[in-house]
């Protein structure tokens, strides 16, 4: 697992999570623009993904390969998840629903990468 694709992925959901709390702040809703930013941080949260069972296809064996493969099938239903709760609901708090997706994805893609460091 690439330290660099992670980081990207880290860098886009902290991004689209600020942007989020500050929607929240300016009691603001998600419009277009935000959910062009959340495509964007779900595409690579989606190419990490695939690398990383790429990686596992090619022999790579992290420490705790079914909690790894675990963190890449939840990673991709984080951020949509978020989205669809945050449009659905359309009082002031639910767009702090879609800061915590871009929380969790941060979490889960730096625990990914922290098992990968551990191989077998």
């Amino acid at each position: 697992m690439s330290g660099t694709l992670v980081a990207a992925v880290c860098l886009l959901s902290l991004a689209m999570g600020v942007w989020a709390v500050a929607l929240t702040a300016l009691d603001r809703r998600v419009g277009r623009a935000s959910l062009v930013a959340l495509a964007v941080t779900e595409l690579s949260v989606l190419v990490m993904v695939v690398a990383g069972f790429v990686d596992v296809a090619r022999g790579a064996r992290p420490a705790d390969l079914a909690t790894s493969i675990a963190y890449l099938v939840v990673a991709p239903f984080m951020l949509p998840a978020g989205a669809f709760w945050a449009m659905a609901d359309r009082s002031r708090p639910s767009t702090l629903v879609l800061a915590v997706a871009c929380l969790a994805v941060i979490v889960l893609s730096y625990r990914v990468w922290v098992l990968w460091q551990v191989q077998r």
